[in-house]
């Protein structure tokens, strides 16, 4: 194995300027990126709502993030979602709380500390189970890449109280 390495690197001139050695000014692109905040305090985001939860993320266009987004969603006590699919898969890590998912007809249950999983395509909701405090979680997902791609397809199903479970 070793003699395999070592004939991969024969002929490799260490010395040439490589991606981490060349001026970080090369591209104003990957210029403006190094000026993007890194560190974000969770606290000082504002808070949107949205169908009747709350979402708190950064303006995207000062961030940097081009490939996917992540923000914080709280379910409000006993709170229920629209029924909803999206093309995107999307990744929920339950913070604090206790409720459960429906994904195409099927419940699945989760509390603080779950990972729960959205494929893209389901039909689903979030409920929060407990009708006395709010649920929170960390959301990600790579919606800006479906959405440069042009797969945009995002449709309500019906509103909380309408339609099926």
């Amino acid at each position: 194995m070793q003699k395999k390495m070592d004939g991969m690197s024969s002929g490799l001139d260490l010395s040439a300027p490589s991606f981490t050695t060349q001026p970080k000014d090369i591209d104003a692109r990957w210029t403006a990126l190094l000026n993007k905040p890194r560190v974000m305090k969770g606290k000082d985001l504002p808070k949107s709502p949205h169908e009747g939860f709350q979402v708190r993320y950064p303006d995207w266009t000062q961030v940097g993030l081009e490939t996917f987004i992540c923000f914080f969603e709280e379910f409000p006590p006993g709170g229920i979602s629209q029924r909803h699919g999206h093309m995107n898969e999307a990744v929920f890590y339950i913070l604090e709380g206790r409720g459960y998912e429906i994904h195409d007809g099927e419940k699945f249950p989760w509390e603080a500390g779950d990972l729960v999983i959205i494929p893209d395509g389901s039909v689903h909701r979030h409920v929060n189970a407990d009708p006395n405090n709010p649920a929170r979680a960390l959301v990600i997902n790579p919606k800006p890449t479906f959405m440069l791609f042009n797969l945009r397809a995002q449709r309500l199903v019906d509103r909380p109280g309408e339609g099926s479970a």
